[in-house]
């Protein structure tokens, strides 16, 4: 009962110092204008008594400073402000989280009916790629913000501040306008704002928000929990048909085959344990016979796969193919509730590399990545070169790679596993691509093949030094 007592004392005082520090940090605006009265009457009385310093007179440092950023005098009149023809008004854009990493971006309503956004995706190195995207705003909820909008209330309702970027501490909130060089003119908002007008200009924009803009934000919310998932969590690749699935951890990449578990095993497994991410198996470069569609697209078959009997490559130049990809397989696996795609044989342009297969593979990846889950392609390197070296940016059709034996190979006429020597060319190529694609900002994962310490040692070693996450089995079939 003593314990129990106790606790409730501590929670108590932590409730009682959260309210104090919420009515020091957002002090309502009549306090504010209080504060600014207070002030005044103090300068007035300096005046009436020059009694108070009598060295006030000759003190230089008491003239009014004319480029005083802190004054209101020195701002200029609402009207004489050339407004705009492009933005009615900028809002900051957040989940407003303050436990989370999510991103906060500055998003601005154009008068051609759409919400233009600087979206921030986080890569691997830590660095942020800034894109700016534009959504369709619907006639109705462009009248909706238009009409809630009021330029010359907004401009009067708060004190200025610099740089939005700079002072956002999680409790503040800003209102952009616009000169006419499309710079910013005035920030509106602040810490805690609790101005009635301000916050009603705020809540009509949110409720008019197209909802493809919400959903690319949710997308840079991603890109930013793979970059701290990336950092600190493990990685498995389970493969297997006898729908084993590895104890959850912590922040762990997990990789299934979608296509044997439901819709509810997966999402009990994601639960089972702090933020998991669960990406599916999708094969868009073979034909293997066991797949339910196999026969549908049998027609379409290139080749027999060395190795591994029973597959076949297949023309990723089909439309028919490309259609069957991203209109019906992915669908049909994201909606199950997994986190993105690990793509298997991209490297089809490696065994057939004419520019009709480039272009249908990268047709391929990029639907998948706009499909907003994570990417991440098994091997491709060919494919990848080819398509960078032709112009296209590497985030477009990928948001990480998978490498397969780079410290090991398989001998598959003895099915055992071979360790790759320092001087190994393979290893030299590998490490040379996975790293220059690193230092662009790609996710990297290995997946080694290794019954033994010593070649388990090596493979830790290296991602570990380089920040590559990876993964060893023991087994071809990848059954854990």
């Amino acid at each position: 009962m003593m314990k129990r007592r106790f606790i409730f004392r501590i929670l108590c005082v932590l409730l009682v110092a959260g309210m104090l520090l919420g009515v020091c940090g957002c002090g309502s605006k009549s306090d504010k204008k209080d504060s600014k009265s207070d002030k005044k009457a103090a300068n007035k009385k300096d005046e009436d008594d020059p009694e108070d310093d009598p060295d006030d007179e000759d003190d230089p440092d008491d003239e009014d400073d004319p480029d005083d950023e802190d004054d209101p005098d020195d701002e200029p009149d609402f009207d004489d402000i050339e407004l705009s023809d492009t933005y009615l008004v900028g809002f900051d854009y957040s989940s407003y989280d303050l436990f989370s990493y999510d991103p906060v971006i500055i998003a601005r309503v154009r008068y051609d009916k759409k919400i233009e956004a600087d979206f921030e995706y986080r890569l691997s190195t830590g660095e942020v790629r800034t894109e700016t995207k534009s959504f369709d705003l619907t006639d109705e909820q462009f009248e909706n913000i238009r009409n809630g909008i009021d330029l010359r209330k907004l401009y009067d309702l708060d004190p200025e501040e610099s740089d939005p970027d700079d002072v956002y501490d999680g409790g503040s909130t800003w209102l952009l306008i616009y000169d006419k060089d499309e710079n910013v003119a005035k920030c509106c908002g602040g810490f805690c704002a609790r101005s009635k007008r301000y916050n009603a200009m705020r809540t009509v924009i949110f409720e008019n928000l197209p909802e493809a803009f919400e959903t690319e934000y949710e997308y840079s919310c991603k890109r930013e929990r793979a970059y701290v998932q990336y950092g600190i969590g493990d990685y498995y690749v389970y493969l297997n048909g006898d729908r084993k699935m590895p104890k959850p951890e912590r922040n762990a990449t997990v990789v299934i085959d979608a296509q044997y578990y439901t819709a509810e095993e997966i999402r009990d497994f994601k639960n089972s344990a702090y933020d998991v991410c669960v990406l599916s198996y999708i094969n868009i470069g073979s034909l293997e016979d066991f797949r339910s569609y196999y026969a549908d697209y049998e027609d379409l078959a290139l080749g027999d796969y060395e190795n591994w009997p029973g597959e076949k490559w297949v023309d990723v130049s089909s439309e028919r193919w490309q259609s069957f990809i991203l209109e019906n397989l992915a669908p049909s696996l994201l909606e199950k509730g997994i986190d993105g795609f690990f793509v298997d044989n991209c490297d089809v342009y490696y065994q057939y590399p004419t520019a009709e297969m480039l272009e249908g593979t990268a047709a391929i990846m990029k639907g998948l990545v706009a499909m907003q889950g994570d990417v991440i392609m098994n091997g491709g390197d060919a494919f990848l070169d080819a398509y960078t070296e032709n112009g296209g940016n590497w985030y477009d059709v990928i948001t990480g790679i998978n490498q397969e034996c780079v410290y090991t190979s398989i001998d598959f006429e003895t099915r055992t596993f071979v360790a790759r020597l320092d001087g190994d060319e393979d290893l030299k190529y590998f490490t040379k691509y996975i790293e220059k694609y690193a230092a662009m900002g790609a996710y990297i994962y290995l997946l080694e093949y290794a019954d033994n310490n010593a070649a388990r040692s090596r493979v830790e070693q290296y991602c570990n030094a380089h920040h590559f996450m990876y993964y060893i089995s023991d087994s071809i079939e990848l059954d854990g």
